[in-house]
């Protein structure tokens, strides 16, 4: 009798062993591997694991699951004479710097200054007179963006495929307005455009474009949103302040690359309260790049 009743004890906590193995695994798979629409307690799991490290999770997000493939691209580079034409005084002579290997293209031109790198990279600085005052009256958040595409579509610079990101009041009256690129309506986040203006025009610009070739390779099951904000917070420290997650999105990243062409991978756009957005594989859950922006 005893020998039974120990024997019914192994089998029950053999298979509540198993049950609590097979839950782990099938929540593993489908919080990483998922087939459908993210649920409530998937958010409030990742939720917690946030306020774990000091965030909280003030973004809203898409709970769809996505099929997605790799994307080719390649540099985008603008020609020199259209850059020059477009930012440079014609009347004005210009000085040429030719740079040591990885080092820019230097154009200069009495205050204006403007370096092209290889891989299509543009950097563009404008300096005012130091007399020069701010107005009393501070310039608003449309008016610097308008001032902002104006000035851009002037020098033929502004790209059709760039979107607002953000604009961020600057000391003096100054803004930076923000562009990301997209590609048949998936924001394209390894392509930038930053501009700083002040009421007195532009003072400085910093673009990468990247070229899309289209989409390429086999479609395959992105994680969720809430998987990759549970990345995110395992890969990370306490923060010694409470910060909070402004916006999740999905898009495609890559870094700077001097190459003819290359595949970017999905990922999750993470943006912080504190200016950061992290970039997590939505194939791996990985982190792709971290960017410190710049107000």
């Amino acid at each position: 009798m005893e020998w039974s009743k120990a024997k019914n004890i192994l089998i029950l906590t053999f298979l509540a062993l198993n049950l609590f193995l097979g839950y782990s695994l099938w929540e593993e798979f489908y919080m990483n591997f998922p087939s459908r629409v993210v649920s409530q307690r998937e958010i409030e799991e990742a939720r917690d694991r946030l306020d774990s490290v000091n965030l909280e999770l003030k973004a809203s997000f898409s709970r769809q699951n996505f099929s997605m493939s790799f994307l080719t691209v390649s540099n985008r580079i603008q020609e020199a004479g259209v850059l020059k034409a477009g930012l440079f005084d014609p009347d004005l002579p210009f000085a040429v710097e030719q740079g040591e290997e990885g080092n820019p293209l230097v154009f200069s031109q009495s205050a204006k200054r403007l370096s092209l790198w290889e891989n299509g990279k543009i950097s563009f600085t404008h300096e005012f007179p130091d007399e020069w005052e701010a107005p009393e009256e501070p310039m608003e958040e449309g008016t610097a963006v308008s001032l902002a595409e104006e000035t851009l579509r002037a020098a033929q610079l502004f790209p059709q495929d760039a979107r607002l990101e953000d604009a961020c009041s600057l000391e003096d009256g100054r803004y930076l307005v923000t562009y990301h690129q997209v590609y048949k309506n998936l924001s394209l986040y390894g392509g930038y455009l930053m501009v700083w203006i002040a009421p007195g025009g532009m003072e400085q610009l910093e673009i990468y474009w990247l070229e899309p070739q289209g989409f390429s390779g086999q479609e395959i099951n992105t994680i969720s949103a809430a998987a990759a904000l549970t990345r995110l917070a395992d890969s990370l420290s306490p923060s010694p302040k409470r910060e909070s997650v402004d916006s999740v999105s999905i898009g495609y990243y890559s870094e700077a690359i001097d190459a003819q062409k290359w595949d970017v991978v999905p990922v999750w756009r993470i943006r912080l309260s504190n200016g950061r957005a992290y970039y997590i594989n939505a194939y791996t859950g990985e982190q792709e790049g971290l960017v410190e922006e710049p107000f």
